[in-house]
């Protein structure tokens, strides 16, 4: 049984990720835990009352996140009980303490490595044998930090501070442009590091990596040794369509790369094939089968071979029979080969008859084919008649997707009139709609009726600046600003662009003064902040003051 001392935890996990040293180090996520900040209770128990009271003082501050007093207080520690069990812990978050005060020399050379030479027996050794290569990655010094990283996996090949230390050497090969020690660590930590604890994600993360990576080599042998080190039998299938489907589109869309592509997606559908589960005794497992075989139609669809997708439905619809489920996503893909009308007549097969329709509809707005897809949904409205407010809505919009504006206005005008509960809905879409098709007068009108507080107004606004009334749209921007202090800050700044607009200049920058005096830290008084710099060579602070030269 183990106890952590005195919320280091939570303290190391919050701090460490959230602390930036110097420039853009990120000091970031050192320690995602567990076994490398833990102190067995039999350490916790060897601690003297007067150590104890010592060291939760110490952890007080760090928590608070007072580093030079917790500093101070983890130092007193070692003065007065350098022989305590609790000593290198003590020394490792004195090293920490330097690191939050941007002290990483210091950290390293008096700090961690201090942990090691007098107390090289002690857990804390190993985490400040990884900590320094840590502190030498965020350096940029990255000689040394692979160095340090090499003897912690040569000193400590088993301990969950080597999974890390290769991790991190990961990162440093992928930046470097360095292949072979990219895949060396990967192939330490997803076949030969054993996964226990805090170890096992980082050596699954690992896989996954390796996987992709050989999976765009079209080595496709070392990708799924890959994924057997870190899933389950069941697991499997679908995790090899997972990483391979991207890879095999990329390797089949270049033509020096096109056979590669196409030997891996047989490759990878008859591993797929294999794999895949014959049990269908249940609806669960049923489905899972054909979800299975599903993958290798997608794999197919990534290598661009349409005789190849065509042959993996059949077989599908064959075996499984034909659901919506099979029939849509045979139907979707038809739509990416521009076979829409192939794709319609598998829609038409659905079960579920409304939302076979549905699909047709949507198909021909995809065409812009605007009287059929109409159609299809008024054959839905009558069909469906509980919904057909739903259906006449797709009609309008429809409509608006055409830029058919008055009849979409004249289905938002039934609907209004049909579907009370939703009125307030049809308004709000009838006004957006005369406003997209340059009606301004008549947005207006039909926005004044919603009750959508300040959307409306902010929209009646923007038709009155598009008909050059600025006092107006500034009369309503200031009445949002009164009544919505959410909006606020938005309103007022667009109260400085409708002035400008208006050709008033003064009463343009006065109202970008205004919102960077008056909302100082919302993210639109920076826009007025840079547009007075911009605009008008005005420098202001975000509080209204004027920048001392």
């Amino acid at each position: 049984m183990k106890l952590r001392l005195a919320s280091l935890t939570s303290a190391m996990r919050r701090t460490l990720a959230l602390v930036c040293v110097a420039g853009a180090m990120a000091v970031g996520s050192w320690l995602q835990a567990g076994p490398l900040d833990e102190m067995s209770l039999e350490r916790w128990g060897k601690l003297r009352e007067a150590e104890r009271y010592q060291m939760q003082i110490a952890e007080k501050y760090f928590r608070e996140q007072n580093w030079k007093a917790a500093l101070g207080e983890y130092e007193k520690f070692l003065t007065l009980y350098e022989m305590s069990e609790g000593a290198s812990f003590a020394q490792l978050k004195w090293s920490l303490c330097q690191i939050h005060l941007k002290k990483l020399n210091t950290a390293i050379k008096d700090g961690f490595q201090s942990c090691i030479d007098y107390w090289p027996d002690s857990p804390e050794a190993v985490t400040s044998a990884y900590l320094i290569g840590r502190t030498y990655k965020d350096l940029g010094e990255t000689k040394k930090a692979k160095k340090a990283y090499e003897d912690v996996t040569k000193k400590h090949p088993t301990h969950f501070a080597a999974a890390m230390a290769m991790s991190d050497v990961i990162d440093i090969a992928e930046v470097e442009g360095n292949d072979p020690l990219r895949v060396e660590m990967w192939k330490k930590l997803s076949f030969d590091f054993e996964r226990k604890g805090q170890a096992g994600p980082i050596c699954v993360k690992a896989s996954q990596q390796y996987t992709s990576f050989s999976f765009y080599k079209a080595d496709f042998l070392e990708a799924t040794k890959a994924i057997e080190s870190s899933y389950k039998e069941e697991q499997i299938p679908y995790h090899v369509w997972y990483f391979a489907h991207q890879p095999i589109s990329t390797l089949t869309g270049e033509e020096k790369t096109k056979a590669k592509g196409e030997k891996l997606a047989d490759q990878t559908a008859a591993y797929v094939r294999e794999k895949s589960s014959t049990d269908v005794s249940t609806p669960e497992k049923k489905t899972a089968a054909r979800n299975q075989w599903l993958y290798i139609a997608d794999v197919q669809a990534a290598s661009r071979r349409a005789d190849k997708v065509r042959e993996a439905y059949n077989s599908i619809l064959k075996q499984f029979g034909a659901d919506d489920e099979i029939l849509g996503r045979l139907a979707n893909w038809l739509k990416t080969q521009n076979k829409y009308d192939e794709a319609r007549t598998e829609y038409a097969k659905f079960q579920n008859k409304i939302e076979g329709t549905n699909q047709i509809a949507y198909s021909f707005r995809q065409e812009r084919k605007v009287e059929q897809a109409v159609q299809a949904y008024q054959r839905n409205a009558a069909a469906d008649t509980e919904n057909a407010s739903k259906w006449h809505g797709e009609i309008a919009q429809t409509y608006r997707e055409a830029n058919k504006w008055n009849e979409a206005v004249a289905v938002y005008q039934e609907l209004i009139k049909s579907d009370t509960k939703k009125a307030d809905q049809w308004m709000w879409l009838m006004g957006i709609t005369h406003r997209d098709a340059g009606q301004y007068k008549e947005a207006i009108g039909v926005l004044r009726q919603c009750n959508n507080f300040p959307q409306n107004y902010q929209v009646m606004a923007d038709c009155h600046r598009h008909m050059k009334q600025y006092g107006e749209a500034v009369i309503l921007y200031g009445q949002i600003v009164a009544g919505s202090p959410a909006a606020a800050p938005a309103a007022l700044l667009q109260i400085g662009f409708t002035h400008e607009q208006a050709g008033d200049k003064d009463k343009a920058i006065s109202a970008f003064q205004q919102v960077c005096k008056k909302f100082p830290t919302d993210s639109h008084a920076s826009q007025a902040h840079a547009h007075l710099q911009t605009k008008y060579k005005i420098n202001v602070t975000l509080g209204g003051a004027k920048d001392e030269k």
